[in-house]
């Protein structure tokens, strides 16, 4: 995964997904927006506490970059679901236009020049393609999301829409790190040994990013089809905003994929 300038913006693309021209698609860095303080700059979610015209203009400046249509921008609802939901014609925009009143934390659609937006903040957002369909997928998964396995669940329903596996990739963009991701037993204990690393005081080490790796793979995804970053957000605080490393206030960075005509 590289780091691309695009105009004033600065987004991380992985060559699993940057080897089709007719998708766009990157994971937001910090730079390039109009936000100050702690959401400084491009910080994309109206649910964190940013001024909403800010927002606004965020989203106007990543479209802008990439060439998007914002009236057809979508994007999940960021709950910790493992909800996946189509995004039909007549739902084309809501998540950024009209809201959604319910949690959605994964959301696929067959539409052309539609974007979708995951929102993400340490959390893991992975982004999809299933080339034989004509589909794309935007997810979005914290720990509770990867324990029920939503990106399994979003690839699964690519191969309900028609999938061959084969011809599914997708890309895990930066989130927090095995290096940094501490959490209680409670937590950890919810997954397999091998993604974790104990500590003392019944503290654990997490790794959700290779969690939601193996997730992917499993559904018969081939290995060189998934992309894994491996950049920790909250190791890189100056270029990603991080929930940990800002103390639960921050900004937020969004994973976009579109496909063109």
């Amino acid at each position: 995964m590289c780091i691309t300038e695009i105009g004033t913006i600065a987004l991380y693309q992985s060559s699993v997904l940057s080897q089709f021209e007719n998708i766009v698609h990157g994971f937001t860095t910090r730079k390039g927006g109009v936000s100050k303080g702690a959401y400084e700059s491009l910080s994309m979610s109206p649910r964190r506490g940013d001024d909403i015209e800010c927002v606004h203009k965020n989203e106007e400046i990543l479209c802008r970059e990439l060439s998007l249509d914002i009236k057809k921008l979508t994007s999940t609802r960021q709950e910790h679901t493992d909800t996946v939901e189509i995004i039909d014609e007549e739902r084309i925009g809501i998540g950024v236009k009209t809201p959604w009143d319910y949690g959605v934390d994964a959301c696929i659609t067959t539409h052309k020049n539609v974007p979708l937006l995951c929102y993400s903040a340490d959390c893991v957002p992975v982004l999809m393609y299933a080339q034989d369909i004509g589909a794309v997928a935007a997810v979005h998964a914290g720990w509770r999301g990867t324990q029920s396995g939503i990106s399994k669940k979003t690839v699964q329903k690519l191969i309900e829409l028609g999938a061959n596996p084969k011809n599914i990739y997708a890309a895990i963009g930066p989130c927090i790190g095995q290096c940094c991701y501490e959490v209680d037993g409670d937590v950890a204990l919810k997954f397999e040994e091998k993604y974790y690393e104990k500590k003392p005081m019944n503290k654990y080490m997490l790794d959700l990013g290779k969690v939601n790796f193996d997730l992917i793979k499993d559904c018969g995804i081939d290995e060189e089809n998934i992309s894994l970053s491996g950049i920790c957000t909250k190791c890189n605080n100056d270029s990603f905003f991080s929930h940990r490393g800002q103390n639960g206030k921050s900004g937020t960075l969004a994973g976009i994929i579109c496909m063109r005509e």
